[in-house]
């Protein structure tokens, strides 16, 4: 039954098996739980605002504050929840829509004639999902998205997503950018996968982030060089000590110094 105090403020109370919910307001909610005639209230989290957590998507970060909310009222969207080991999106499927992942991990492998797999890569939330092939001409998906953990995913429709990016620049640049950024990383995910040895593949790696440099730093994680490689973190760390045991180079968490630049050439 419900209780209407004023035009403003709602009581409802539901009765379910010895407990029953009391909502205060828009924001308050909490869940009476009876048990030996004893009652106790106990506050529940509210559900979470999924048009504003699409701001913390690279995406959408170079919207301006003010047209935030103009941003809001203009997107179509549904969202959609996956249980730890479903498949969001089947390689070879149309890709139809921006899917943007707000919550959880996602692993993306491609498949090959024979049925062998390779991880392309990991993501995490929040980030969007196979940007570069929502308004190709063979828009089926390289990949499939496959859930590595619980996960909640944000879906605007392709005619949308093309109606934001005239309308909003911030957002249109944003989109580029993280394409163009995508492409680089492709990039060198393929020139890696060509090496054949973790030796090979991180001998590679640091002279080309060395620059030409005797000293440098990582500009990124161990974590994240294991999955550029395609291997796994203790397997990485283990060729890495055995190239600084060997003198090859010297290592200080991130940063590297390089002591046989012949050496790891001849690796390639």
């Amino acid at each position: 039954m419900t209780f209407v105090k004023n035009e403003e403020e709602k009581y409802t109370i539901e009765k379910s098996k010895g407990s029953k919910q009391i909502i205060l307001s828009d924001s308050d909610c909490y869940q009476i739980i009876i048990k030996n005639g004893n009652e106790r209230m106990k506050q529940q989290q509210p559900e979470p605002d999924y048009r504003r957590m699409i701001f913390q998507c690279p995406l959408c970060s170079l919207i301006p504050e003010e047209q935030k909310d103009s941003f809001l009222q203009d997107v179509r969207f549904s969202v959609r929840s996956y249980q730890k080991g479903e498949i969001i999106v089947t390689q070879g499927t149309h890709y139809d829509s921006l899917y943007i992942l707000i919550n959880g991990e996602v692993v993306t492998e491609m498949a090959d004639e024979k049925g062998d797999f390779m991880k392309v890569e990991q993501l995490k939330a929040p980030n969007p999902m196979a940007t570069g092939f929502l308004f190709s001409s063979d828009n089926r998906s390289p990949v499939s998205a496959i859930c590595h953990t619980v996960c909640t995913v944000v879906v605007i429709p392709r005619e949308n997503v093309y109606f934001l990016m005239r309308k909003y620049e911030g957002f249109m640049m944003a989109f580029l950018a993280y394409i163009s950024n995508k492409v680089s990383f492709l990039s060198e995910k393929l020139r890696l996968v060509s090496f054949r040895t973790i030796r090979a593949k991180l001998a590679y790696y640091l002279l080309k982030e060395s620059e030409g440099e005797k000293s440098f730093r990582l500009k990124t994680s161990k974590e994240n060089m294991s999955r550029l490689f395609g291997v796994s973190r203790p397997a990485l760390v283990k060729v890495m000590m055995e190239m600084a045991e060997e003198g090859l180079i010297n290592v200080d968490r991130r940063d590297i110094q390089i002591n046989d630049r012949a050496a790891l050439k001849k690796m390639l």
